[in-house]
């Protein structure tokens, strides 16, 4: 029979210092179970057990961490974000607890960075350290930083510039294996990956997902600390802030021209080596741009999902839409520095400025005429008419001209006379109005 606490500990150090999990005596026995059950000895174990006293309300703690996770109840500290929706809290279990409860799909909890499912909220928790942990593997050359080791190493090739793994189709080589299958997809034309949630399909499981992270997710972790916009990866932050610098490291070997980030310049090369790698299912144009592709092909299946919440008047592009509140708000940022007239978005100015310049920047290939705007022109040509009015199905080659023709239904007329108050559904009517009226009035 145990009866002094402190001489069964007397080989082992100061029972304060002792955990009760290694309570144990030389044979292996767990001198928690050992010790007698009364009440002067559980007193004893418990007061000397609990050392770390919390100065607010006087509650006792075994261990030091204990008691610092105590304090922050009191100081209202929430040192346990939630990376899903960006709530904070001030315990662990509280954390997990939100996670167990607001983003659990069907009794599973799945990642919305990456592809992965976890059966626990704890797990979930664990894993999103991944995407937003602080610790990274940062290449020497570049400054690039990758999450994992691996993917450092894999980086480091482009540097070493070992490319042992060939294309049979055109002999090009690659330093790493999945580089060289994505290569491969650009002569079959194959792209497996398909998103989920807009049917948008990609050659890289790796493109896939950063396609949900950018696109579908709405995570934005990355603030601007001069404007405080948002952006979901550090690259687009890095590119954001450069319009902020100036800087505009990219620059076009052929015209000089440059720009913010690497792949608008991709883009922009494609103006000289006249690739147009995007062909609409419908009628088989090509087009260098997806933006322009995407807008194209919304002609053809009438598709408009962005509306305006004032007049509720449809668009078939997010910045069609953006244009189109300026109307509402009267807004017109872009001014003329000849003769100060204001316009509403930037290609109204520029179109404008030729009045001033007399430049027609483009030569129709085909009828060698002077050109301001060429899309347009080649319709002409093509007999394309991708703008329909709803009422007659009349088709026309320019919006601008069914915009006219509409005015024949609702019976608009917005140019009015001053001297007589005659009324015209175009400018080009009122003018023509107006020499009626020269020799008469002074």
């Amino acid at each position: 029979r145990v009866t002094n606490i402190s001489d069964a500990f007397s080989d082992r150090g100061d029972i304060d210092d002792q955990p009760l999990s290694t309570l144990r005596s030389h044979s292996g026995q767990d001198l928690w179970t050992s010790l007698p059950k009364d009440d002067t000895t559980k007193t004893v174990l418990k007061a000397k057990t609990k050392k770390f006293s919390c100065d607010i309300c006087e509650k006792k703690f075994s261990y030091n961490g204990s008691l610092e996770v105590h304090m922050k109840i009191h100081t209202g500290e929430k040192a346990y974000p939630c990376h899903i929706c960006n709530t904070k809290y001030s315990l662990n279990k509280e954390l997990i607890e939100h996670i167990n409860t607001q983003h659990s799909e069907n009794g599973t909890f799945p990642c919305k960075l990456c592809t992965k499912v976890f059966e626990k909220a704890r797990l979930l928790k664990s894993h999103l350290k991944i995407h937003f942990s602080d610790e990274k593997f940062k290449c020497n050359h570049c400054d690039k930083e990758f999450q994992r080791k691996k993917g450092l190493k894999e980086h480091m090739k482009t540097h070493t510039g070992e490319r042992k793994f060939t294309c049979t189709v055109c002999n090009k080589s690659f330093g790493h294996n999945q580089t060289l299958k994505s290569h491969i997809l650009t002569h079959t034309g194959e792209r497996p990956y398909v998103c989920d949630v807009c049917g948008r399909r990609f050659p890289q499981r790796t493109h896939l997902k950063r396609h949900i992270f950018i696109i579908h997710t709405g995570v934005k972790p990355h603030r601007c600390k001069v404007c405080n916009k948002q952006f979901s990866s550090k690259s687009y932050l890095s590119i954001h802030q450069r319009q902020h610098t100036g800087e505009r490291p990219y620059a076009c070997e052929v015209c000089k021209k440059d720009f913010t980030a690497y792949t608008t310049l991709k883009v922009h090369m494609r103006v000289h080596t006249g690739l147009k790698p995007y062909i609409c299912s419908f009628c088989d144009r090509q087009f260098a741009q997806m933006a322009s592709f995407k807008l194209h092909e919304r002609t053809h299946t009438g598709e408009r999902p962005f509306s305006c919440k004032v007049c509720k008047k449809a668009f078939s592009d997010n910045g069609y839409l953006k244009i189109h509140m300026r109307v509402h708000t009267g807004e017109k940022p872009f001014n003329c520095d000849i003769c100060k007239r204001s316009f509403r978005e930037t290609g109204q100015l520029k179109r404008h400025m030729r009045v001033h310049t007399g430049i027609k920047p483009y030569t129709c290939k085909i009828c060698n005429k002077q050109i301001g705007n060429l899309s347009k022109h080649m319709r002409v040509h093509s007999d394309e008419r991708p703008f329909n009015c709803n009422i007659c199905n009349k088709q026309f080659s320019i919006n601008g001209n069914l915009k006219l023709h509409m005015r024949i239904h609702t019976g608009e007329r917005p140019f009015t006379c001053g001297i007589c108050n005659s009324h015209f559904t175009q400018s080009s009517g009122l003018k023509r109005h107006k020499c009626s009226h020269v020799g008469k009035i002074d």
